[in-house]
């Protein structure tokens, strides 16, 4: 799994701590928008009301002029004034094109424009609706028989002192100025109002000519959607106009309406996400230039340090952070100490190492003073037995000598106290050799590759050679007999084999495992955990095989 670095853990703090700020300005964003969508509702309402209520006052004043209209008696009576007194209600009341009376067939007998007789309305729907009502009526928008205008017809029953039908009074309401009237009426930017029935006719309207279908009685003080032939999404409201018969809609489109509301929506919800962001980005570039290079380059500081140059550079760290210029401070002076700690080590192991070669070069001398005490008192002695004992042992100490004069002149190796085997047991056959100079016709042939092994391993290993090759000499060919001996090391899936192999007479262990030599090569494989093996070579003579497992200093 990837480590988490230090800046995306800060970033993530950072997310976690301005989380719950987030989750609020959410809730805020949301909660605003419910607000606004409340008092634009109001509003829409309120305006409808409003206007309907402008709008209404003009039906207000018909109801009420056809009511004094109405007691006038010229006008009940239908008398040869009536046409007259009609029109003294035609002043001052722009809004209407025409007075007229009519008797309970709904025949027109008077009316302030001319008309020809005779004229009834007795067919028309309106006025059937109208005459069995006790109040006023209005009409939906038609083309006035009299007027032959767009009109809206208001309608007042007369009825007799009995309470029978004595007809109506009828007031001609100009289209054209209420369409001027709902032109005048302060709104919105892009809104609309609009006169609609109850059956969702639209009959005036002010503003878009595009226009949806509204249902006024749903909306009637509530707030509806509708949308219109262009997929504009509308928002409106109805009030009635007068007996539920038609409505004033107040409408604007959604997207204008909810401008400003979804605009602030969009601010509260970007603004934590904007803060987050920005303080990210903050702390990602902070965190890089005051922690991460400071800490990158303590990092390479540190690295020149475990590779041995402790020479630093202070002054790079001057503008570092506080701490990171102290932990600069501490890895210096902790560096300057592991400077003096490894002079003083590499002192005293220079001294060590001088010492430890003094010592073998004392060893080996007074071994090859040994050996020499050993040649001259060889010299002296006449009895072959005793002269070849001596010369045996002469062998051994030359074997051990060896080892010390090769850790003496192989510095670099006698530093870990190891010898190279190929060096030691070439030097070992040119002894022995020399050690058995009256019997050149044997052939010794050494074949080693160069391999470290330790000293505590390189003594057996080289007193077993020693012991192997004597035997040699002393038991594999007969007198004057010729020759070859070998000597090979080699290691193989963890198990070192020195072999000692000759082509002479070949002798059984059976018959020489009593003696010295045999005692002593399996002594020396004992020591090293291994074994020896004596057995017949292949062809003829003798194989002495020492098989040893390596150990991990030997690796």
């Amino acid at each position: 799994m990837r480590p988490v670095t230090l800046k995306t853990r800060l970033i993530f703090v950072v997310v976690v701590a301005l989380l719950p700020i987030g989750t609020l300005s959410v809730f805020q964003a949301l909660s605003a928008l419910h607000y606004s969508r409340a008092l634009i509702g109001n509003r829409l309402i309120t305006s409808a009301l409003a206007t309907a209520g402008q709008e209404r006052d003009t039906l207000v004043i018909a109801k009420h002029t056809l009511m004094t209209l109405g007691e006038t008696e010229t006008v009940r009576s239908m008398g040869a004034f009536c046409g007259e007194a009609l029109n003294a209600g035609m002043r001052g009341n722009a809004p209407f094109n025409n007075f007229a009376r009519s008797d309970a067939n709904g025949n027109v007998l008077c009316s302030v424009l001319p008309f020809e007789a005779p004229l009834s309305f007795a067919k028309d729907d309106w006025w059937q609706r109208g005459i069995t009502q006790k109040g006023f009526t209005i009409s939906a928008p038609m083309m006035g028989i009299i007027t032959k205008r767009p009109v809206l017809i208001g309608m007042l029953p007369v009825t007799k002192s009995d309470g029978s039908n004595d007809g109506a009074i009828t007031v001609a309401i100009d289209m054209k100025w209420l369409q001027s009237s709902l032109d005048k009426v302060v709104r919105q930017p892009g809104s609309t109002i609009a006169v609609v029935d109850s059956t969702q006719n639209t009959l005036l309207i002010s503003g878009r000519s595009i226009r949806p279908t509204f249902n006024p009685q749903t909306a009637n003080g509530r707030i509806e959607e509708a949308v219109d032939a262009d997929g504009v999404t509308w928002v409106y409201s109805a009030a009635p106009l007068y007996d539920k018969s038609l409505y004033i809609v107040y409408a604007e489109p959604k997207h204008v309406v909810m401008a400003t509301a979804l605009a602030q929506v969009r601010i509260d919800l970007l603004l934590p996400i904007l803060t987050i962001l920005l303080a990210s980005i903050a702390l990602w570039t902070g965190t890089n230039r005051l922690v991460i290079r400071w800490l990158n380059g303590l990092r390479n500081l540190a690295s020149q340090f475990a590779q041995g140059n402790y020479t630093g550079d202070l002054k790079r760290y001057e503008k570092a952070p506080q701490e990171l210029r102290a932990l600069s401070d501490d890895l210096h002076v902790m560096a300057h100490a592991i400077e003096a700690r490894d002079k003083d080590l590499h002192a005293a192991l220079i001294a060590k190492t001088v010492l430890t070669l003094d010592i073998h070069h004392r060893v080996k001398n007074n071994l090859q003073i040994v050996s020499s005490l050993l040649t001259l008192q060889s010299r002296r002695i006449s009895d072959p037995a005793a002269k070849s004992a001596l010369d045996q042992t002469r062998a051994r100490i030359g074997a051990l000598a060896q080892i010390h004069r090769l850790l003496y002149e192989e510095s670099n190796d006698a530093e870990h106290g190891e010898v190279d085997i190929a060096l030691l047991l070439n030097q070992l056959t040119i002894q022995l050799r020399a050690l058995h100079r009256h019997q050149p016709n044997i052939d010794l042939i050494c074949t080693v590759e160069s391999h470290l092994v330790p000293v505590d391993t390189a003594v057996p290993i080289s007193l077993f050679a020693v012991e192997a090759i004597t035997n040699v000499y002393r038991h594999a060919f007969a007198a004057g007999e010729s020759g070859s001996a070998r000597v090979a090391y080699e290691v193989v899936d963890q198990q070192a084999c020195l072999r000692v192999t000759d082509n002479g007479i070949g002798y059984g262990i059976g018959d020489h495992s009593a003696s010295m030599g045999t005692q002593l090569m399996t002594a020396f494989a004992q020591q090293l955990g291994g074994t020896l093996d004596i057995a017949e070579n292949t062809g003829g003579g003798t194989v002495v095989r020492l098989t040893y497992p390596m150990d991990n200093a030997e690796i």
